[in-house]
């Protein structure tokens, strides 16, 4: 290793020199980050690199710190998850803050695996109308109905994930709902705080 920077690493070889970006290197060791919005194209990326490293046989480890995003999206990631935990382990460890959907990834990840950063912290809530709400009263009625089903669909995994009752998710899910790492690892959410990275 000739150089190393905040993006990218030198690295000398019998091939020759190359410029790898850190990204790429610690994607290549399955360590994958979700630190923007969750969307459909930042789901498609973790996903298509997860199945690449699940097929190599190669553990993947998730790093989260993000405020959450679309709900169809997030649920992909975790359905991708659930899938390829049959394949790898699923590491997931909050390095920051894991808020809204972000939360529902971390809870999904391998039983045993799920850590957090001493001082990251969770945050949990009911699914939101996104862009507000308008149109005739059966187009409100048929989005109200579809974010019940929507939260009763949250509501079920994560008391799967977390040992919690459906009832218990709910009134977590209530108001924005704020924990400790401490907290989160009572609650099932997380397993331990992390001692490594």
């Amino acid at each position: 290793m000739a150089n190393n920077n905040l993006t990218s690493i030198v690295i000398e070889d019998a091939a020759g020199t190359h410029q790898l970006g850190v990204d790429a290197l610690l994607a290549a060791e399955g360590k994958l980050f979700i630190t923007d919005d969750i969307n459909a194209q930042s789901a498609a990326e973790i996903i298509k690199s997860m199945m690449y490293l699940a097929d190599s046989g190669t553990p993947i480890k998730l790093y989260i710190d993000c405020c959450g995003g679309e709900i169809r999206s997030g649920l992909a990631i975790v359905d991708a998850m659930d899938i390829l935990s049959h394949k790898v382990t699923v590491d997931v460890i909050c390095i920051g803050k894991a808020y809204s959907m972000a939360s529902v990834i971390l809870a999904a990840g391998t039983k045993g695996h799920r850590s957090m950063l001493p001082h990251s912290e969770v945050m949990m809530h009911e699914p939101l109308i996104m862009n507000g709400a308008g149109g005739s009263a059966s187009s409100v009625k048929n989005t109200a109905e579809s974010l019940i089903s929507v939260r009763d669909k949250i509501s079920d995994m994560l008391s799967r994930y977390t040992g919690l009752t459906v009832k218990k998710i709910n009134s977590i899910m209530r108001a924005n709902t704020y924990m400790s790492a401490e907290k989160a690892i009572e609650l099932g959410i997380a397993d331990n705080i992390a001692s490594s990275l």
